[in-house]
């Protein structure tokens, strides 16, 4: 079994998606920028909180993308798409000890954190999702994506290219390739999901055979 994943035709399909949720999408990129420009300042207080804060803007990115997904109602500023303190501190843990292993991957070698972020990159996803711990959200991604990490990071680094290409050419340009390059990603961790389940089931099969 192979894993295909066109990004081209993706960011075609979620261009749809993003002119029928325009207001929606366009708040929320206004928001997680106005975030993230003052939580670049020197006041490392201030930061910290901030980046708290866009924390918990991803949650919301994430949660509601996933619904959005799931062909159900895309409501980003709704209560259901907010996290309780159980599910933000999951997602805390997870975020520290995925940047730490990255991190790790970058003390041995620039490589190794390439194929590292590949193989951990849904944890965060699956840490939403399930609502589960920063262990089990790791291993999990760890496992689903075995044979798969490099084919994953240089797709994740060609949808991270085209998120940047809005603030390279015109910064007005990110509102749009932002929000769509964050819809695509999940995408690319949906579909993912159910080929590392098929893949599992038909080898179990196999072995049963």
């Amino acid at each position: 079994m192979k894993f295909t994943f066109k990004i081209g035709s993706k960011i075609k399909e979620v261009w749809s998606l993003y002119k029928k949720h325009f207001t929606n999408f366009l708040l929320l990129t206004i928001i997680t920028f106005v975030i993230q420009f003052f939580g670049s300042q020197d006041n490392w207080i201030l930061t910290l909180i901030l980046n708290l804060i866009n924390l918990l803007l991803s949650y919301v990115w994430i949660r509601s993308i996933l619904s959005l997904i799931d062909k159900k109602e895309f409501k980003p500023f709704s209560h259901e798409m907010t996290p309780s303190m159980e599910q933000y501190w999951n997602l805390l843990k997870t975020t520290i000890l995925y940047s730490l292993c990255v991190l790790a991957g970058f003390i041995l070698l620039v490589i190794p954190a390439f194929y590292v972020t590949g193989r951990l990159m849904f944890s965060v996803y699956l840490s939403i999702e399930k609502n589960q711990g920063a262990r089990k959200s790791i291993k999990e991604s760890w496992n689903m994506t075995r044979g798969y990490g490099w084919k994953l990071f240089w797709k994740s680094f060609v949808i991270g290219l085209f998120m940047v290409i809005g603030f390279v050419a015109f910064f007005v340009g990110s509102f749009i390739t932002y929000p769509i390059g964050m819809v695509v990603l999940i995408m690319m961790y949906r579909e993912f999901s159910l080929f590392s389940r098929t893949r599992v089931t038909t080898t179990e099969e196999s072995q049963t055979n």
